[in-house]
């Protein structure tokens, strides 16, 4: 059978537009991210070789993909940030470019080879260009960390306080409690609060742009919200951020069934008694961190009421009540609901009961910002 002329220039179009994809696919493939920088990074390493034979080994090895596979720490991971980085454990790159430059130090024991790279700063460990191994996408959730937020990934192996070499998560750990973000939100292991969303592991489900917004305008990303405005510093604002994001789920160090009894038995702990009397009650007062939301002679947060007189303000009774369900005499109350012994309510009572006289103006200490 005869194919006409129109069939034939059909086809030879149709030969000549798979030819060029298939050139163009291995010309991308050839020229893509990785392989240049594999290629510089073997020219920079032959010139700090002085050896001839080794210097002209480096020259004779082809560009390649480098792939480290991380099972000790947690999820298998697939680490091909060495790749880019491959001069991250050499110290004669301690002074080249970046990719290539090597690795700064970390206090203790944490060889590169053996926890990867994804064990501390996330991203996509699979990725081939900069912008997948990063994460760098607004759907990838666990996007690179760098800078202070690298500090997050010591709560993955280190428990509270954390170490001194991670500064901001240590101050992010103390501002959850000063602050009383514990009473409202669950941390297992840390904390038992449930008026609030539980935070075990909100490090892995949002990025830190969402978790900004929820901090300094709660109702941002959620209209229902009943989480006070807080009174914070862009540095308390960005040490939550680290501690947040430390916040994943994760305990390398630690197998599930090691990890399940550890949480029941944290569980199972009560709260601890304490001597019934005025000064203990104030220490109570000021370790639960009650005055991040209430004032006391002008000291203290303006979310709840003032404390200043609540000694004539309210009953023993009334107090006792209130502590161990906000909701039940005041509808709608956002104060958290707190766990209490015993002995830690009838101290706590003691002390408000012991608030009878206004020392400060409240005029002033209410006054509109900038008068």
């Amino acid at each position: 059978m005869q194919v006409s002329r129109f069939w034939q220039i059909v086809m030879l179009v149709g030969s000549v537009l798979f030819l060029s994809g298939n050139v163009l696919v291995l010309h991308k493939n050839y020229r893509n991210e990785w392989r240049a920088h594999q290629t510089e990074y073997l020219e920079i390493a032959a010139e700090l070789t002085e050896d001839a034979e080794m210097r002209a080994n480096i020259w004779a090895r082809n560009p390649r993909i480098e792939q480290l596979i991380i099972s000790d720490w947690g999820e298998r991971r697939i680490d091909r940030c060495t790749t880019c980085h491959a001069g991250i454990d050499d110290p004669k790159f301690a002074d080249a470019p970046l990719p290539y430059r090597t690795h700064s130090n970390i206090r203790g024991n944490h060889p590169f080879r053996e926890f990867g790279c994804t064990v501390c700063h996330e991203g996509n460990g699979r990725g081939l260009t900069a912008e997948d191994a990063h994460g760098a996408g607004e759907h990838w959730i666990r996007g690179r960390l760098a800078g202070d937020y690298v500090q997050a990934a010591c709560a993955k192996c280190h428990l509270p306080p954390y170490p001194r070499a991670a500064p901001v998560l240590r101050a992010g750990s103390r501002l959850f409690i000063e602050k009383a973000c514990y009473g409202c939100h669950r941390i297992d292991g840390v904390s038992r609060g449930k008026l609030g969303v539980e935070l075990t592991d909100v490090g892995a489900k949002w990025r830190v742009d969402y978790l900004f917004e929820s901090i300094v305008d709660p109702k941002a990303n959620s209209f229902e919200s009943i989480m006070p405005t807080m009174e914070l510093t862009e540095d308390e604002v960005h040490a939550l951020l680290v501690y947040l994001k430390a916040q994943t789920g994760e305990r390398l160090l630690n197998g599930p069934v090691r990890e399940h009894f550890e949480s029941v038995a944290w569980e199972a702990q009560g709260p601890e008694d304490v001597p019934v009397s005025v000064e203990s009650g104030r220490q109570l007062f000021e370790s639960m961190a009650c005055v991040a939301c209430h004032t006391i002679n002008g000291e203290g947060g303006k979310i709840g009421p003032d404390l200043s007189v609540y000694g004539r303000q309210r009953t023993k009774e009334w107090m006792k009540e209130h502590h161990l369900n906000p909701r039940t005499l005041i509808g709608g109350s956002i104060m958290p609901d707190f766990e209490y012994s015993e002995s830690q309510l009838d101290a706590l009572e003691l002390y408000l009961e012991s608030l009878t006289t206004l020392e400060v103006d409240n005029a002033t200490v209410y006054a509109p910002e900038g008068g």
